[in-house]
């Protein structure tokens, strides 16, 4: 009687466990790195990258769809449209000198997922120069790009505030016990 008791509970566990298992299994994104369009997201992110080290405003625009967003420039889950970012970079530009070095890109491509969309993922280091001081800030940084139809439509910047926040003096204080 014992078995049998042991032999139903694991049965029973098996049953309900499995739907579990198999919804898991199905809720699965189809990712690769070899698509396409890869090579065209590769490049119109490396675009876009180039026209921010040489100060070029427009191009970078020229990389973007006309309804893009961009997120992350505030630190925060901040946005931006085309002609709010074509302000913050024109800003970004007159005040400093962008280098971009050690830049790295992925494209993916997601199907059948939230996510889904041709991405190009990017990493590197921008050295800001202050164009009146000299002083240089180091941010290391990861930009996330959804790319349709040879533009870019979505855009997110991660970086290192702490890192910025450091280098222009600031500090982190313990919140008081």
């Amino acid at each position: 009687m014992k078995v049998l008791q042991k032999t139903m509970l694991a049965v029973f566990t098996l049953l309900l466990f499995l739907p579990m298992h198999v919804n898991a299994q199905k809720d699965q994104p189809k990712v690769t790195l070899e698509f396409k369009n890869a090579e065209t997201a590769n490049q119109l992110v490396r675009n876009y990258t180039k026209a921010l080290q040489n100060g070029d405003v427009a191009k970078m625009n020229a990389q973007l769809h006309e309804n893009a967003m961009i997120y992350g420039l505030g630190g925060a889950l901040d946005s931006l449209n085309v002609k709010q970012h074509t302000a913050y970079f024109t800003n970004s530009t007159n005040q400093f000198k962008h280098s971009i070095t050690n830049d790295l890109y992925l494209p993916v491509k997601v199907e059948e997922y939230w996510n889904e969309g041709e991405w190009l993922l990017s990493w590197g280091t921008n050295t800001v120069t202050d164009k009146k001081t000299g002083k240089t800030i180091i941010i290391p940084y990861h930009s996330v790009s959804m790319v349709e139809g040879g533009k870019i439509v979505f855009m997110r910047y991660f970086y290192d505030m702490l890192n910025i926040m450091e280098s222009q003096g600031f500090t982190l204080a313990p919140p008081k016990q």
